[in-house]
């Protein structure tokens, strides 16, 4: 089952519902809480009169049962808004004020200029003879480091009566032509002449700022201009209680708006006024309207702070003097600057010289370290710069004077002993050079050693054995000699020497035993004692022999028996002293290599009429030698008997 309650309304005859509530499970209370209401200003074209005969139906239906439901109503009442035309204004403000600071302003002075017809009067500049032209032309007008005159602000009584010009330069190179310009007229340049003419005027005071200093300020309008006298309705900007801009408040959207404010400025003061102001002037029909005007910031540009950053200052270091291959020097140097702002340890500093073979520079823990170059001389000039952090820097430039000195020869030791053979020349190598001189001198202190300098050798012939002889060895150049000592071992020395080769056979063949004798001379000074002599055919070694002691001048022989395996050209090679055992004054002689022509062996016949010859040969000697002992025997002294 369901109940209903409903509400409607009946505007001469014409019906609307204006809510419905079906099925209600609690109650509906809008006596004790929030009244109900619904806006029906868009149900009909209003008027008193209908409104007068408005009739409205609050009804509730039960369906089925009955039930002890039931619909209270307290009152039923029309809330009308009524619109009246209107007129009135509305205003606000807002103030900025900033202190403790210059502003970019600089004031011409007329007395640091020249005169020419004008003179200076309690207005200013005026002419000296009324209606006589004359001119004023100021110094050269330099900006603060890094910035530049931004525009030039000046009046006069009469601005027809007087001419403003401007002549600028870039750089400090020419000044351009002079060039009319008017009030708050923008120049932006750094250097610059300011030329005035006046015919019957006063010119008060000249001014110029620096950068353009400027204003800006970004917002918005929004709502809505509905009802809005936008012809009446504006906003405007203050500048030291100056009004600077003027904007109608006639259309929605952003702006951004950049003002010159240099005209509104003055040197000697350290505060500054901005203050925007907007007037709202409503003309409405009665309908509801706003209209807002919102500033999101405002920004002063052209402003700037000049920081003095001095150069570093450091005790001046002047001439320095040295000596050819002297020490060096160091110099106390950053404890000896001053700065500002950067402490002397943070200093930096390069060095500039002019000959870097000559002197060199550096810094070592706050000292300059001077290092004269080996064998150098001249004079040179060193460059050293200071610089600060900021860039900032000292500089000197000093002499550095190095005295020429003659330098010694240099003579390379000798080996600790050379061992030599006497009566035998011997030639030594001497190693010396002077950077300063080419005429040298050498010599020594022996008659036998004597020296040849187109080779740099010293040859020495000493005449007997000795355990260490000393020779002085004196290298001089115009004004210095050095000396150096070589220790001679003088000793005598075997000379080993193959004299004579000889083969033994007259057509040697394969297969046969050939002797080999190899004749050995000791030509030395001294005995040579076992003798090694090795005999090779090709890559087989035929035999080693030795000789026990050979004298001085003596002749020693050997027999190598050497069999060869093929014919053909065979090489025999007699080497003595293999092992270097043996002390010689000439190593290079201990090896002999002879060719022997080899033949075929003879057919088996020969071979054995060979072997006969040869087993016969031996027979004989055996029976020689058996009666050579026997005859010894039988004729040898009897032994002597005891009495």
């Amino acid at each position: 089952m369901q109940d209903q309650v409903r509400f409607t309304m009946n505007d001469g005859g014409v019906y609307s519902e204006l809510v419905t509530y079906v099925n209600t499970q609690n109650p509906i209370d809008y006596m004790n809480e929030t009244t109900w209401s619904k806006d029906i200003t868009s149900e009909a074209a209003w008027t008193w009169s209908k409104l007068s005969n408005l009739i409205v139906t609050l009804d509730y239906v039960s369906l089925g049962n009955t039930d002890d439901t039931q619909l209270d109503i307290d009152a039923v009442g029309l809330a009308v808004i009524v619109e009246y035309p209107w007129y009135g204004t509305e205003w606000a403000s807002v103030e900025s004020i900033s202190t403790g600071f210059e502003m970019p302003i600089f004031d011409v002075n007329f007395a640091d200029g020249y005169l020419d017809g004008l003179e200076i009067s309690s207005c200013g500049l005026t002419p000296i003879n009324a209606g006589v032209e004359g001119s004023w032309v100021s110094e050269v007008l330099v900006s603060e480091p890094g910035q530049n005159f931004g525009r030039i602000h000046f009046d006069a009584s009469n601005s027809n009566g007087a001419t403003v010009e401007i002549s600028s330069s870039i750089t400090g190179g020419d000044f351009s032509e002079f060039t009319a310009v008017e009030n708050n007229q923008k120049i932006d340049d750094e250097l610059i002449i300011i030329r005035v003419t006046i015919t019957d005027s006063c010119v008060d005071k000249i001014r110029l700022d620096y950068n353009d200093p400027s204003l800006s300020i970004n917002g918005r309008v929004f709502g809505s201009l509905d009802g809005l006298a936008t012809q009446y309705s504006r906003w405007k900007v203050f500048v030291n209680e100056q009004e600077a801009a003027y904007q109608l408040i006639d259309e929605i959207g952003n702006f951004n708006l950049l003002i010159s404010i240099g005209q509104y400025l003055e040197s000697g003061v350290s505060e500054l006024t901005i203050k925007i102001q907007s007037w709202f002037n409503w003309d409405s029909n009665g309908s509801a309207s706003s209209t807002l005007l919102e500033i999101n910031s405002v920004q002063v540009t052209g402003g700037f702070t000049v920081e003095w950053d001095e150069d570093p200052v450091c005790q001046t270091i002047g001439p320095q003097y040295f000596t050819e291959d002297g020490t060096g020097i160091l110099i106390p140097f950053l404890d000896r600057c001053i700065d500002d702002r950067t402490d002397s340890s943070n200093l930096s500093v390069s060095f500039t010289t002019s000959q870097n073979s000559l002197i060199n520079a550096s810094m070592v823990q706050g000292d300059i370290r001077l290092v004269v170059l080996p064998d150098q001389h001249g004079v040179a000039t060193v460059t050293v710069n200071a610089y600060d952090e900021a860039g900032n820097y000292w500089s000197e430039t000093f002499i550095v004077y190095v005295e020429k000195v003659d330098d010694a020869p240099v003579v390379a030791e000798f080996p600790s002993i050379i061992p030599v053979e006497a009566g035998v020349p011997t030639t030594i190598i001497l190693s010396y050079y002077d950077i300063d001189s080419t005429g040298l001198t050498v010599t020594t202190d022996k008659s036998w050693a004597l020296v040849d300098l187109s080779t740099s050798t010293i040859t020495v012939t000493p005449p007997e054995t000795m355990s260490a002889v000393p020779v002085v060895v004196s290298v001089c150049d115009q004004t210095t000699c050095v000396n150096q000592t070589l220790v001679l071992e003088v000793i005598s020395l075997a000379e080993l020497s193959i004299e004579e080769l000889l083969i033994d056979a007259s057509e040697p063949r394969e297969g046969d035993v050939i002797p080999v004798r190899i004749y050995v001379r000791n030509s030395g000074n001294s005995e040579a004692s076992l003798v090694s002599v090795r005999c090779q055919s090709g890559a087989n070694l035929v035999a080693i022999k030795s000789i026990p002691l050979l004298q001085p001048g003596e002749l020693g022989v050997v027999t190598c028996d050497w069999m060869p395996n093929e014919p053909g050209t065979q090489t025999i090679t007699v080497e003595l002293d293999r092992a270097n055992g043996i002390l010689e004054s000439n190593e290079a002689n201990n090896v002999q290599i002879t060719t022997v022509e080899i033949g075929a062996a003879l057919p088996d016949e020969s071979s054995s009429e060979a072997s006969i010859s040869t087993i016969t040969l031996w027979s004989i000697t055996v029976i020689a030698v058996v009666l050579l002992i026997t005859a010894f025997l039988l004729f040898a002294p009897k032994k002597i008997k005891k009495l």
